[in-house]
């Protein structure tokens, strides 16, 4: 029998290699997807993972890896570029649970980048290039804009730019009871009187924080001339 194992002082009962080895007790990661010289494959239901003892804390347990040389995922998940598996929706749960979804190569360009773009606007700390509009845009744009970037919640300038003086904002609630397309955007935006804003310079902290007191879903950021 090998040493017996200790935590806290207490002896923890071990198999011996014999029994190990006939994979009764389990076999080692190493020794499924190493050590295997018929280079079998695995499923799913091929693997039961069993419980054993550790002995340090779970936060000293660190599953982060390296993609390519400047992504680091905090756990190794990575969905498949398949047409069936991974788009913006799948792509974005992904990045939740700290893993990574390739987007398939089923699409136009115009397509895959469409997709990223929907990704990477999902639920920024600051949007630092926000998709805006002028109060002579017309609800079609507004809708086009939603269908492309998968968002509806758009700021509203004077030059229709960031950097634009703000004048309104375009929220999905705005827009669920217009029907003609060819309405200006001033006749059914949220007015800048009626916005909360933060100043140039707000912590994200401080942002969330103006958030949760106003009970709003977006947060534009001015400087002192009132400019996006």
């Amino acid at each position: 029998m090998a040493s017996p194992t200790k935590i806290k002082g207490e002896a923890l009962w071990e198999i011996d290699d014999e029994t190990l080895e006939s994979g009764a007790e389990g076999f080692t990661a190493q020794e499924i997807f190493c050590k295997n010289p018929s280079r079998v494959a695995y499923s799913y239901d091929d693997v039961i993972m069993m419980p054993g003892h550790i002995h340090f804390g779970l936060d000293d347990v660190n599953i982060s890896t390296q993609l390519t040389r400047n992504i680091k995922l905090n756990v190794p998940f990575v969905s498949s570029p398949m047409d069936t598996v991974t788009e913006s929706k799948m792509a974005i749960a992904m990045a939740l649970q700290g893993g990574i979804g390739i987007i398939h190569s089923n699409l136009s360009v115009e397509d895959q980048a469409a997709e990223v773009r929907k990704v990477k606007k999902f639920k920024n700390g600051f949007i630092t290039d926000p998709v805006c509009l002028s109060p002579d845009a017309t609800v079609s744009d507004v809708f086009r804009i939603k269908e492309t970037m998968g968002y509806s919640g758009i700021p509203i300038t004077d030059t229709g730019k960031m950097g634009g003086k703000l004048v309104g904002i375009i929220s999905n609630r705005d827009t669920s009871f217009v029907d003609d397309p060819t309405i200006p955007v001033r006749e059914f935006m949220t007015p800048r009187d009626k916005l909360s804003v933060a100043e140039e310079g707000v912590t994200l902290l401080e942002a969330n924080e103006i958030l949760k007191a106003s009970k709003k879903g977006k947060l534009p950021v001015v400087n002192g001339t009132d400019e996006l």
